[in-house]
């Protein structure tokens, strides 16, 4: 407030009092910010969020938003519980639900076309059509390995978490006795 009350537009060329707006900004990412203005910020970080509340949203929102805009009807065509959960951990594992909200599209519009073909069919998605829609899923689920030499380590990535297993065995040369097979 004290900088902003005689604050000068270079462009009109015309003096502003700002000493009572509030400036909002937002990020993805905060590497990218230079660091001068990142000291004069406030920041609010905001969670992702988690599949519970993700199939909530799918559900209540996304869902019926998708069926009212192909002209579908929601008796004509359903989607259970399990097969959205597939796909948000299939196909859609970002914070947001941007990606569902793709990829639910996707669904409704492949089931658009079967329901065309038959005018008095009735579709429900569960988990073998998710995969035929869709094809392979993105992401599959790991099981830890539990080999000797081999520890379970954590990455971050922009899609979320991911474990990356990293091996150790003992090679017999006179100049090595470890080979690394990955680093964290």
């Amino acid at each position: 407030p004290e900088q902003n009350v005689d604050f000068l537009d270079h462009y009109l060329d015309l003096r502003l009092d700002l000493s009572k707006v509030l400036f909002v900004c937002t990020a993805n990412q905060l590497d990218t910010i230079p660091g001068p203005l990142l000291d004069r910020m406030e920041v609010i970080r905001l969670g992702g969020y988690i599949t519970e509340e993700k199939i909530a949203i799918a559900k209540h929102h996304l869902w019926p938003r998708l069926l009212e805009r192909s002209g579908i009807s929601g008796k004509r065509l359903k989607i259970t519980e399990p097969a959205i959960r597939a796909v948000i951990e299939g196909y859609a594992r970002e914070a947001g639900v941007r990606n569902l909200e793709k990829q639910l599209s996707r669904i409704v519009r492949k089931s658009a076309v079967q329901l065309i073909e038959d005018d008095s069919a009735r579709l429900s998605v569960g988990l073998q059509e998710v995969e035929q829609y869709l094809g392979m899923p993105f992401f599959r689920r790991e099981s830890p390995r539990r080999d000797v030499g081999v520890v379970t380590g954590l990455a971050w990535t922009s899609m979320g978490g991911a474990t990356l297993p990293v091996e150790c065995s003992r090679i017999h040369t006179l100049n090595r006795g470890l080979k690394l097979t990955g680093k964290l």
